[in-house]
């Protein structure tokens, strides 16, 4: 092993909570102005849309707080970067997963909820919009997590 491993490896951890924080902020202003609208206009499908991309924002930016606290300080040394950067790569890669099911559950929704339709087809793309979302995230991530554990081997 070259390099130290010890500020790339916090340096994506931060990338990550950076980039999930920024995707809660978009959505959520997206979200409560689409909710807004719909609210303003009668548009149930738009409040519907608006309601849950804001409801996702909120898990987001929970998520990515929560986050926060675990990157507050880099690893100690060598071992626990090579540890930080393994455990990394295998909860984005998992979460990747989850996120495959994020939309096609969101595809799914809106074909097969019982709700009206115009409401079934708003939740549900939202829910495959944010799974989309997270997947792009998760993945990339979970990538160059992977490509600084490899460094160690």
């Amino acid at each position: 092993m070259s390099t130290s491993l010890i500020s790339p490896v916090a340096a994506q951890e931060r990338t990550l909570l950076r980039e999930l924080s920024a995707g809660a902020a978009v959505s959520g202003g997206i979200g409560a102005g689409v909710w807004a609208w719909g609210a303003l206009q009668h548009r149930p499908a738009a409040t519907a849309f608006g309601r849950q991309t804001l409801a996702w924002a909120a898990i987001d930016g929970l998520i990515a707080l929560a986050g926060r606290r675990g990157v507050a300080s880099p690893p100690d040394d060598e071992d626990a970067a090579i540890a930080r950067a393994r455990r990394m790569r295998n909860v984005t890669a998992v979460n990747a997963v989850l996120d495959v099911g994020y939309v096609v559950g969101g595809l799914a929704l809106t074909r097969w909820s019982r709700a009206p339709r115009s409401t079934r087809v708003a939740d549900g793309t939202a829910v495959a919009i944010q799974g989309a979302f997270l997947l792009w995230l998760d993945t990339r991530h979970a990538l160059h997590f992977r490509r600084l554990a490899r460094t160690a081997d």
